[in-house]
Formats: structure tokens, C-alpha cells, sequence
């Protein structure tokens, strides 16, 4: 569970890398609107066009997390099924022990009824 949450952190912190990079984007298009000369202008197309990379780059690293943290989940659902089954197990065998002891209690208690009534 707590490997779930830490991957879970790790995503929302790679979505919130993303949106910074894509406000630094749309904001460097508004940008490209104003009035540059041509090596403003190369510059500028070779900043946007970096951040289009780092923007692609991020896209999957959240894919790969959202990947790793559907793995994670599976892993968890499983565990927490084998916990139900364990836990169904031990009290199924705890009911067989109080069966068996009630068994043998009343097996004594016949016993000393019958030890009685052969005496008496």
C-alpha cells in the first residue's frame, strides 16, 4: 500500500512538471506573436521546439508511472485477496479446533455420566 501511494505521489508530481511545461509553452506562442527580429525569432522557434521535446519526454515518462502504477494496484488487489483467503482459512480451522474441543468435552462429559451411573 505504501508503494501505491509513493508511485501514486510520483505521478501527480510528473502531471504537475507537465502542465509547467505546457504553460511555459502556450506562453512562449503567445510570445511568438510579438514582433522579433530573425534571430529572436530562430531562438524563440528553438525554445518552443524544446519544449515540444521535453513536453513529448514527460507525455511518456507519466505513461510509463501510469503503467507502474496499474502494476502496483494489481499487485495490491492481489495481496489484499490472499489476506481475505488467510484470514477465511484461519477461522475456518479456529471453528474445526472449537468443534474438537467441544467433542472431546462432551465425549469426557459422557464418560463420567456413564462412570456415575455405573457406580450408582
Amino acid at each position: 500500500m505504501e508503494e501505491f501511494a509513493l508511485s501514486q505521489n510520483e505521478l501527480l508530481h510528473q502531471e504537475l512538471i507537465l502542465t509547467r511545461l505546457n504553460n511555459q509553452y502556450e506562453s512562449a506562442k503567445e510570445k511568438g506573436l510579438e514582433v522579433m527580429d530573425i534571430y529572436e525569432l530562430r531562438q524563440h522557434d528553438l525554445y518552443k521546439h524544446s519544449l515540444e521535446d521535453r513536453i513529448e519526454k514527460q507525455e511518456e515518462l507519466i505513461k510509463l508511472q501510469n503503467d507502474e502504477l496499474e502494476k502496483i494496484r494489481l499487485d495490491l488487489v492481489d495481496a489484499q485477496k490472499e489476506r481475505k483467503i488467510m484470514e477465511n482459512l484461519k477461522e475456518k480451522d479456529f471453528d474445526t479446533y472449537k468443534e474438537n474441543v467441544k467433542s472431546l468435552e462432551q465425549k469426557e462429559l459422557d464418560e463420567m455420566a456413564i462412570l456415575r451411573f455405573n457406580k450408582a
